[in-house]
């Protein structure tokens, strides 16, 4: 007589257990992946994609660079091109007006290196004033003429609405820039009259 091996066929409890498991192990993903899309969605709904990815690409060519105003002015140069170019630098200036492009620089403060963070903040600040000094009578004329135009005056409703709406304590550590920002608004519709 010879042994003959015992042949194993699954039972309905284990084919049960493995469908519970993979029921469970399904769901479990499908909520991952939900969550995973609710935060990002949470995160980055009010950041447009084109707008942060450009100033996103301008910072990380400009992150190594140890002094910040030269790091400054190496992001602004990536993002709008040569600041030897006058209309090159009032497009960057103008940008501190630009609701989505202010709330894409929150999101490039907020998330800077901790070192970084205030260094950059009085970067820009210097940057402005910087801007605001050295413009020509012939610059200084076509800024006021932007800022008191119809679109101008909008263009600073809606960025004053935008900056007023985020939160108290980074309005608070970029009070240098809106500082050197609103003395330049002043003085440039002040050319005006």
């Amino acid at each position: 007589m010879g042994y003959t091996m015992p042949t194993l066929t699954p039972t309905k409890p284990a084919k049960g257990r493995a469908k519970k498991v993979a029921i469970w192990a399904s769901g479990i993903l499908i909520a991952l992946v939900a969550f995973g899309v609710i935060g990002y969605l949470r995160a980055f709904h009010r950041y447009p994609p084109k707008e942060l990815l450009q100033d996103i690409k301008a910072g990380v060519a400009a992150r190594d660079i140890k002094d910040p105003d030269k790091r400054f002015e190496k992001y602004l140069e990536g993002r709008y091109g040569s600041m030897d170019d006058p209309a090159n630098r009032q497009k960057a200036f103008l940008a501190f007006f630009d609701a989505e492009h202010i709330r894409a620089l929150q999101f490039l403060a907020t998330h800077a290196p901790e070192n970084q963070r205030l260094a950059n903040i009085a970067a820009s600040a210097k940057w402005v004033e910087k801007y605001r000094t050295n413009l020509t009578p012939e610059e200084r004329a076509a800024l006021s003429a932007q800022l008191n135009s119809d679109a101008g005056k909008q263009m600073l409703k809606k960025a004053t609405a935008t900056y007023n709406s985020q939160d108290i304590y980074y309005r608070g550590s970029t009070a240098p820039v809106i500082s050197q920002l609103l003395t330049t608004i002043r003085e440039a519709q002040d050319n005006s009259h």
